[in-house]
């Protein structure tokens, strides 16, 4: 019984290393932030949005039913009250029938819904015809949480149908046409516009693009975070078994330079981690397609979201230098390791640093996150792989630029912190024989005989 005790001390003291601890207290601050933030953004999503209004048909009967109609809509959906729903209502100067004019305006007042209501609306549907309702959107790329309102306000102009299908119904007995009674507004595709890049398209909704989107963007994050994982724990685990095995010593006395040394390792292991990037891709491809199952039928090339050959050469050139940099941080993390079990323990922060930017690139974009979200979002260097895709389609060419300057300063800057490890005796004495770690050592002793 004694010597399992002994035993369990011992294995607890290696494993609860305060580096391990401080590890785990970080990432659950880490997740503690990322759950505030994406509980603030799906928030934000289903919270009552600005709307606007395009009325052709202005002092109309059926128009004016039309839009209490909506704002019976809103009042049910987000549990508030007329008065507080009025406040939501944007009218817009823009003359029905003016698609990119409209959208212009939605855009200057911040909107990113509206509809418009045909100037025989009302004509229409006294003479026992289908009328229209046009519906605008403004898409920007906001992720999957983003398209939420929009999501919410396409079912809109099927709610103001069949208000005023129920109104016919009680007021008409059986006189008139029932295709026409159960659907007094035709809804064809055609009659939904959403903005994207500076032009204007016809049959589309954010909802249908983002979905369109994610299908071939979902798996880059996911990718990459595998990657970084895989190569990462290699990297690590093998310094922990050289050190254990007493090879490393016989590396670093040979007749190369550590910075040769250095480059060498980075360099095969970047290269086995394209290797590996291009395996889970193809395997990627075929789990989220089986898992996802869309298939919306939207050709992205018809809507300018296209990349050509100089987009994926960047977008291979920053997957290169994410691998870089994460494998001079594994050699960092790796070099204070005393053998192979204390390795495992290192290889956390590097998981944790690729999951956050997981997370946040799938559910959320740049755009939408507060100015502290951007600034760590930005200086994780896995990040920029990851949003460069979504990054390339809308054209954001500042942040793809300014990330790939980034990521070499960052690669540059990694490769000479491990060289300069390389060069001195913490790999072979580890950090405990050094001055700071003597002290460190020192004050630890002191605080166990207070």
């Amino acid at each position: 019984m004694n010597h399992l005790l002994n035993l369990t001390k011992k294995e607890l003291k290696e494993l609860l290393t305060p580096g391990a601890i401080l590890s785990v207290v970080v990432m659950v601050f880490i997740f503690m932030g990322i759950g505030t933030m994406m509980g603030g953004a799906m928030e934000e999503a289903t919270t009552a949005s600005d709307i606007g209004l395009v009325n052709g048909d202005e002092g109309g009967y059926w128009s004016e039913f039309a839009i209490d109609s909506i704002k019976e809509f809103y009042k049910s959906q987000y549990h508030i009250s007329i008065e507080e729903v009025s406040d939501h209502f944007i009218i817009l100067e823009s003359p029905y029938g003016d698609n990119l004019q409209i959208a212009k305006e939605m855009i200057d007042k911040g909107l990113n819904t509206a509809f418009g209501i045909a100037p025989d609306f009302t004509a229409s549907i006294n003479a026992h015809k289908q009328a229209s309702m046009e519906e605008y959107y403004i898409f920007s790329n906001s992720g999957l949480l983003g398209t939420t309102a929009s999501a919410i306000s396409m079912s809109i102009v099927p709610w103001v149908s069949d208000s005023i299908s129920y109104e016919l119904v009680s007021d008409i007995a059986g006189s008139a046409d029932t295709g026409f009674l159960l659907n007094p507004i035709s809804q064809t595709p055609l009659s939904k516009y959403t903005y994207i890049n500076g032009e204007i398209y016809d049959g589309i909704t954010p909802v249908e693009i983002s979905l369109s989107i994610m299908s071939q963007t979902m798996m880059v994050p996911i990718v990459i975070m595998m990657i970084i994982i895989v190569i990462g724990s290699m990297i690590i685990s093998s310094m922990g078994s050289e050190k254990e095995n007493k090879t490393l010593e016989t590396l670093l006395t040979m007749p190369v330079t550590r910075t040769t040394i250095v480059s060498g390792k980075l360099l095969a292991a970047a290269i086995v981690g394209l290797i590996y990037g291009m395996l889970y891709m193809v395997g990627m491809s075929f789990y989220v397609g089986g898992m996802m199952g869309i298939d919306t039928g939207i050709d992205l090339n018809d809507y300018g979201l296209t990349l050509g050959l100089l987009d994926w050469v960047l977008i291979a050139v920053m997957i290169f230098f994410a691998i870089f940099c994460a494998l001079g941080i594994c050699m960092i993390l790796g070099a204070f390791t005393k053998n192979f079990k204390a390795s495992q323990t290192m290889i956390l922060p590097i998981t944790v640093l690729a999951m956050i930017p997981m997370f946040i690139t799938m559910f959320t974009s740049w755009a939408s996150l507060p100015l502290v979200g951007k600034a760590v979002l930005f200086a994780i260097p896995f990040s920029h792989p990851m949003m460069v895709m979504n990054n390339l389609m809308f054209g954001d060419l500042t942040l793809v630029f300014a990330g790939l300057a980034y990521l070499a300063v960052f690669t540059l800057v990694i490769i000479f912190i491990t060289v300069k490890l390389y060069k001195s005796d913490i790999l072979l004495t580890g950090l405990g024989n050094t001055k700071a770690g003597m002290r460190m050592n020192t004050l630890v002793k002191k605080g166990k005989k207070t």
